[in-house]
């Protein structure tokens, strides 16, 4: 026994360690533009210092500067256990030699007699107004600002991103307002953000802390920000014009009348504020009609489904309550389905549908489920049958309709108090 204690021990060990294993991570930005220099480094976890690391940065980027070696180190106790943590960084400064996408290569170093090596990363290389070899090191997102106060409409703009500008009615998509900035933004007034008529639209994002990222777009470095998210689905056939956004930014610029003097720093920031009015394009979504021909079962489902049945017993009595569920689970316009077409023994007394919506509100309600509770009381004895449900919708993949069926579902009703009879036989 206590040999088997010592055998796990020493693999619990050796998996502790496996886990503990030292790795070089890379940390670089994304995408940064031909005029830019930028700043890329390994980290190193581990206890143990490394040696011998090496790095070169190939054909595709300049070294300007590197590496420069760093290192942290901490200490934690926890209920009395004492944790140290190691961190070594190796920094260069690069700045590319063309546009494109490139591979950073691999760096190794050496550690406690083992080498190890990082992973490779890519970074994407816009021209960003700049030829190469010009060797400057103006911010890539600093747009221009006349001293007129003047913004230029490529340094400041807003795109409403759809999904798709094509639908069927029915069928959701995404709608993404978002920010694209080159300048310095201090705030925002007059939000004016559009109604989606002929749609129904639901918020799926609204930050009250807006998060800028890089991004490039027509060959640029940009901050750009997500304002607004939505779900649209389109409710009529036809050209559905999406109106304008706007948007009132208040963006700080240098004054011009500042005098040079080291008092400026004290007692002058140096910035004043310009409002600028920014609106997005109208837009247009194509939608067409459903197919003709759609089943009897048609529930107005549009995208890809699937469903279930049961019951909440099926062993009961004369005159207790008993239901039966059906779930709808997928992806497409869940808050929009009707309820599937149910037959009951007529002897089965009904009431009203329940429906419980159980999508994603993440995604607008467009995935998860939804349910449909069909409440009964019978009222006779016996043994009974539910007939196959049959559900039908729009599959857009497929560009056809597709009927779903349950199985059918049997149960028993023993007599119970109050007197109900047997059901006649046929």
């Amino acid at each position: 026994m206590k040999k088997i204690l010592i055998s796990i021990l020493a693999i619990l060990s050796a998996a502790a360690a496996a886990l503990a294993q030292t790795s070089v991570k890379v940390d670089a930005p994304g995408v940064v533009g031909l005029d830019e220099q930028f700043n890329l480094t390994f980290v190193v976890d581990g206890d143990k210092k490394p040696s011998d690391f090496d790095w070169s940065p190939g054909s595709d980027f300049r070294l300007v500067w590197g590496p420069q070696q760093g290192s942290s180190h901490s200490v934690s106790i926890v209920n009395g256990k004492r944790t140290s943590t190691s961190q070594y960084t190796f920094t260069y400064i690069l700045q590319p030699t063309a546009a494109g996408t490139f591979t950073i290569p691999a760096a190794s170093a050496t550690v406690g007699g083992k080498k190890i090596s990082s992973g490779t990363t890519t970074i994407k290389v816009v021209s960003n107004g700049a030829q190469a070899g010009s060797g400057s090191n103006s911010s890539s997102t600093s747009g221009s600002v006349a001293a007129t106060g003047d913004i230029a409409s490529g340094d400041l703009f807003m795109r409403l991103n759809l999904s798709s500008s094509k639908a069927v009615v029915g069928q959701p998509l995404t709608a993404t307002l978002k920010l694209y900035q080159r300048v310095d933004i201090a705030g925002f007034e007059d939000a004016r953000f559009p109604s989606f008529n002929g749609f129904w639209s639901k918020e799926t994002s609204a930050p009250t802390n807006i998060q800028f990222q890089r991004e490039s777009y027509n060959d640029k470095i940009y901050n750009t920000a997500v304002i607004r998210s939505y779900v649209i689905i389109p409710q009529q056939a036809g050209d559905l014009r999406i109106d304008p956004a706007e948007l009132v930014c208040l963006v700080s610029i240098r004054s011009g009348s500042r005098t040079g003097s080291i008092f400026d720093d004290f007692f002058d920031d140096g910035y004043s504020t310009v409002r600028k009015r920014i609106t997005t394009p109208a837009t247009t979504v194509h939608v067409s009609a459903l197919p003709s021909g759609a089943p009897a079962s048609f529930g107005g489902g549009v995208g890809k489904f699937s469903i279930s049945a049961s019951l909440s017993k099926d062993t009961m009595k004369t005159n207790d309550a008993a239901s039966l569920t059906v779930t709808v689970s997928g992806r497409g316009n869940l808050s929009l389905l009707e309820a599937p077409s149910v037959k009951l023994h007529p002897d089965m007394e009904t009431y009203d549908v329940k429906t419980t919506d159980n999508s994603d509100a993440s995604t607008g309600g467009t995935t998860g489920s939804k349910t449909f509770e069909y409440p009964f009381i019978p009222r006779s004895n016996g043994d009974f049958t539910i007939p196959e449900i049959e559900y039908s919708y729009y599959d857009t993949e497929a560009g056809k309709y597709v009927t779903l069926k349950t199985q059918s579902i049997d149960y028993h009703v023993d007599k119970g108090e109050g007197g109900a009879g047997s059901v006649p036989s046929a």
